[in-house]
């Protein structure tokens, strides 16, 4: 028996495991977000703990790179979550690509300061403080390219906006 074809051209069949797929998804992205409001609330959670802690370190500067770290990771979690509550709203697929540019942007930047952190606290050859500077080097372009991203997404964003107007 041939099945009734839409107007699309698509059967009923076709549409039904288009549908349960997209709220296999939905619940899937539900959780994935559970996840990561969880994950999120023990990294703050725990990066207030390290505030606390920062002043019975030795080495003061080691507490409070231990307190940025715990942040940022919370602030590359918190940028996520907006990205699946985008993807819920189903909104402009340029916006979509932002907040994964922002958690790089961070995540570059912890990196960053990590190898300053090593560079400033450790002992360090000549041999390896070469491959330090170049790796800062490469990071800090590599960030700059990611900020040039995000300017022009929004002033893409923009225009469309004034276009819509």
């Amino acid at each position: 028996m041939a099945e009734k074809k839409s107007r699309r051209g698509r059967s009923r069949t076709d549409i039904w495991f288009q549908d349960s797929f997209l709220k296999v998804e939905r619940f899937l992205y539900i959780l994935v977000a559970l996840g990561i409001v969880l994950a999120t609330v023990e990294v703050i959670y725990d990066g207030y703990h390290a505030l606390v802690r920062a002043f019975e370190y030795e080495d003061f500067a080691l507490g409070v790179l231990k307190v940025i770290d715990r942040f940022l990771i919370a602030l590359m979690f918190l940028e996520i979550l907006y990205t699946v509550q985008i993807i819920f709203g189903e909104e402009y697929h340029l916006q979509c690509v932002e907040p994964f540019l922002m958690v790089a942007i961070i995540a570059l930047v912890r990196r960053l300061l990590i190898l300053a952190f090593e560079i400033s606290h450790g002992v360090v050859t000549a041999e390896k403080l070469k491959f330090y500077l170049l790796e800062m080097v490469i990071v800090g372009v590599l960030i700059l390219a990611l900020v040039g991203a995000v300017i022009m997404l929004r002033k893409v964003r923009w225009k469309d906006r004034s276009h819509a107007s």
